[in-house]
């Protein structure tokens, strides 16, 4: 039933005609009165281009009040308070709502910035003066935790501007054990806008090639940054390798077998061979050797420097390198494609989701908040959010002592809209949202308080939406109605004629002359037998027992295990619809034998006309359904009054 109610009542969405003006009432209903606007909406929605089956005006009218009686009923009878009919109601406009809430401005020059910088890759080092806490493992981190961080860190940068190492300082007091014991201590690579940590990108591409930037903190500590090198961002190829491995440690012989087995293929490579085949036969890189020693495409940097420089370094589309050497062993690689850094357009997006998804989703939106503070009334209370710094100074803001100081407290922390919202209301958004991108509390607090805030916008924004858009309005409400309609159509004219055998066989006994039928049908089942002996020993068992008992029975009895030794399919067959019915009940055709099956026999019989209403079951369910609709409908005319207004519906464009 839901499936061919759906398509008519709720489908169909968006656009519509909705005047602010001039809005008169085109019908009443128990009281209850429909705007021109609203039966437009609906009109233009079921009278466009697209739709095939189109009605007269008069027609349209009638099926509004319809729908309106049935949701008066509805409504009568209670189901728009159900938890049910709420949950659905909330569950669909909360998806509905979402792209309007979501439709924020955004920060051009934020990502516009970003974009510039994805242009070039900076080659950096780092040294990191990491808080106290972090190399504890204890991730709550206090300003005052970061002071002596902080002098350290002033002190270090200060020797390395005296023109000390910073090598060698990385590897003597650098926190990131990662970069302090390489070749190169405190070396982190090449990288491109959104590859790092916001704060150190920041210090790091507006700090000269050659020059220590500024110091930077992040979550694990303060960094001091030096830039080595910039240029061109080369965008990103597609290669392809074969590795003949040979680690660092190989002695003089296992290095000379394989240095000369790379370049026995590379002489074949020159010959003309096939990469993708040698690699297959030869590559020990179990990764891309099976894929003919492809690699998929990359960008620079995120491969070690030798084969970072060779593979770049090829220019042609093809174009294959000598053998050379990395800490896995010895290479070739041919380029199989390049792409360049694509258009700023084709880039948003995926500038716009790494900065949603690394935290910054307030800066990135920060236009669109700041239109919304002054939409909706923006007011903060400096005062509150005083008192819950301070407290962040010496608490964390996470901790059960936190939530204690301010969880029934009506101290006022904002208003949005006329609403005002208490430190109260925060701590309860607190814990359910205790997740935050930063780890200092002060960082934390003022990360949560800005979604707090823009969650208060939010709700202001949601509440706004029917009011603010007309034709949200009228999908809500549509979507409401088409709800308790089908609610109410299902408990008073559905579920009665399903359920109700003695009722649909009166109906079709009295209205037998609307189910004639133009040719018999065979009714009854089509028997698959193993062989011709199974057919007889099974016609034989079954000769005195109804259709329907003997189907059960040969289900019942001719199964061993898993293993079946019968197929029994019922229905009721005209010509055509089954190759076995057709030739042992109407002599046309013989039908194809599958091999586990190779006789059969039918059990049933002919019918000319059909016997119950379970022989044309659908046509007179359909058929019953309109008929307890019509009776319905005329008794809630009667119920309910309703005034439809002439000179109105003459105005409907």
């Amino acid at each position: 039933m839901k499936s061919r109610f759906f398509p008519l009542v709720l489908l169909l969405s968006s656009a519509g005609v909705f005047a602010q003006a001039n809005d008169p009432v085109i019908m009443t209903i128990n009281g209850k009165n429909y705007k021109k606007s609203e039966f437009e909406y609906f009109y233009n929605k079921y009278n466009n281009e697209d739709v095939i089956d189109k009605r007269s005006l008069k027609d349209y009218i009638d099926l509004f009040k319809d729908l309106k009686l049935k949701v008066a009923e509805a409504e009568s009878q209670g189901l728009d308070t159900t938890a049910s009919f709420r949950a659905e109601l909330f569950g669909y406009r909360a998806t509905e709502a979402k792209p309007y809430l979501d439709d924020l401005e955004i920060n051009e020059e934020l990502v516009r910035k970003e974009y510039n910088r994805m242009k070039d890759l900076i080659e950096v080092s780092h040294i990191l003066v990491a808080f106290p806490k972090i190399l504890n493992n204890d991730i709550k981190v206090f300003p005052s935790d970061t002071l002596e961080t902080y002098n350290k860190a002033v002190q270090i940068r200060n020797r390395i501007l005296k023109g000390e190492d910073f090598e060698k300082i990385a590897a003597e007091l650098s926190d990131d054990k990662n970069t302090s014991k390489k070749e190169r201590p405190g070396y982190l690579g090449w990288f491109t806008g959104l590859d790092l940590n916001p704060p150190f990108e920041e210090v790091a591409f507006n700090t000269p090639v050659g020059s220590i930037g500024q110091l930077t903190r992040s979550n694990l500590g303060y960094h001091i940054i030096k830039v080595h090198a910039k240029k061109e961002n080369p965008g990103r190829i597609n290669a392809a390798h074969i590795l003949i491995p040979c680690p660092a440690d190989a002695d003089t012989v296992q290095a000379a077998d394989a240095w000369k087995k790379i370049n026995e293929i590379y002489d074949e490579l020159m010959k003309g061979a096939d990469f993708s085949a040698l690699a297959k036969e030869y590559s020990k890189d179990p990764g891309s050797a099976s894929k003919g020693g492809e690699l998929g495409f990359f960008g620079y940097g995120t491969m070690v420097k030798e084969f970072q420089d060779a593979a770049f370094g090829l220019k042609e589309i093809g174009a294959v390198s000598k053998p050379f050497r990395t800490q896995f062993g010895y290479h070739i690689v041919k380029l199989l494609d390049r792409k360049p850094l694509e258009s700023f357009e084709e880039k948003r997006k995926d500038i716009e989701a790494k900065l949603n998804s690394g935290g910054y989703f307030i800066p990135l939106h920060q236009p669109g908040i700041e239109n919304m503070k002054k939409e909706y009334g923006f007011q903060k209370e400096d005062a509150g959010y005083q008192q819950l710094f301070s407290q962040a100074k010496t608490v964390y803001p996470t901790d059960s002592l936190f939530y204690a100081a301010f969880e029934n407290s009506e101290m006022p922390l904002l208003t949005v809209d006329d609403t005002r919202y208490s430190a109260a209301q925060f701590i309860n958004y607190l814990k359910k949202n205790v997740r935050s991108p930063f780890t200092m509390s002060t960082d934390l607090l003022d990360d949560r308080l800005q979604w707090f805030e823009y969650n208060a916008l939010n709700e202001a924004k949601n509440k706004s939406l029917e009011s603010k858009y007309p034709e949200f309005k009228n999908l809500i409400q549509e979507y409401r109605d088409g709800i308790l309609m089908f609610e109410i159509s299902n408990k008073e004219v559905w579920g009665k004629a399903s359920d109700n055998a003695e009722d649909l066989s009166a109906y079709f006994e009295k209205n037998k002359k609307n189910y004639v039928w133009d040719e018999p049908f065979f009714k009854g089942y089509v028997v698959l037998a193993k062989d011709a002996k199974t057919k007889k020993k099974m016609q034989k068992e079954i000769a005195r027992m109804q259709p329907d008992e003997a189907a059960q029975y040969l289900y019942d009895n001719y199964k061993v295990g898993g293993v079946s030794y019968v197929k029994v399919e019922k229905g009721l067959f005209k010509k055509g619809d089954n190759a076995f019915v057709d030739e042992a009940a109407f002599q046309s055709g013989v039908a194809e034998r599958p091999a586990e099956f190779q006789d059969f026999f039918l059990i049933g019989k002919i019918l000319r006309e059909p016997e119950s209403y379970m022989d044309v079951r659908g046509p007179v369910m359909t058929d019953y359904q309109n008929y307890l609709e019509e009776i319905w409908i005329k008794s809630l005319n009667e119920k309910y009054k309703v005034t439809v207004y002439p000179e109105v519906i003459e105005t409907i464009k």
